[in-house]
């Protein structure tokens, strides 16, 4: 072994050189780091307390997004990827029982997991235009799913489609605003909450 590399390798770690992180991995750092103080803590955090849970300079923060908004934005999309990952192909000739059950249990899923974020991410929309778009993004992406699982239902039906008609609600009754009032207002479980939500669309497509 040479001197220069025997002294490099008994340098204590202090004294050597930061290894630099890759930016890409130091954005997602700050993302994941934002997303998870809100479910720890159930607020939206502050830049430095972003930095913190992230690992890195509040500085960087700031490096990586123009403003806290471009970094809602993020956040918002990324929480999106995760719960957008939990969902399975419903296929829209099974029949009307296994489709319900299918998208009630999906819902399930999605909603166990958004709802810390979710409720912060609502009381953040009407001050931050980012919040408000991805929230709205999502909104249309569950009303899409639902529009699809019952398109076989809703094409019997000339006025389904229209504003108030069976697929709204349909798509209210299998909402996150639903979930949430049984879950966490009625204090129901998860599977009776599942089942009541169950009860609900069958009768509305009966």
């Amino acid at each position: 072994m040479s001197t220069s590399r025997a002294l490099s390798a008994a340098a204590p770690a202090a004294d050597r050189p930061a290894r630099r992180r890759d930016p890409e991995a130091t954005r997602a750092a700050i993302i994941d780091g934002a997303l998870a103080f809100v479910e720890q803590h159930g607020r939206a955090p502050t830049a430095k307390e972003i930095a913190t849970q992230a690992g890195v300079s509040e500085r960087s923060v700031f490096v990586h997004f123009a403003d806290l908004d471009e970094l809602r934005r993020a956040v918002g999309l990324r929480q999106a990827e995760r719960w957008k990952a939990l969902a399975a192909p419903i296929d829209p000739v099974w029949p009307l029982e296994r489709r319900v059950e299918a998208l009630v249990d999906q819902r399930c899923r999605m909603y166990e997991l958004m709802t810390p974020v979710r409720r912060v991410g609502l009381s953040e929309e009407g001050v931050s235009s980012a919040v408000a778009s991805v929230m709205a993004a999502g909104d249309a992406w569950f009303r899409a799913d639902v529009s699809a699982v019952f398109a076989g239902e809703a094409a019997a039906l000339p006025a389904a489609q229209e504003p108030g008609g069976l697929l709204d609600a349909v798509d209210a009754a299998v909402s996150w605003a639903a979930w949430d009032h049984l879950r966490h207002r009625r204090g129901l479980s998860a599977a009776t909450t599942s089942a009541v939500l169950r009860r609900t669309v069958l009768a509305l497509l009966a």
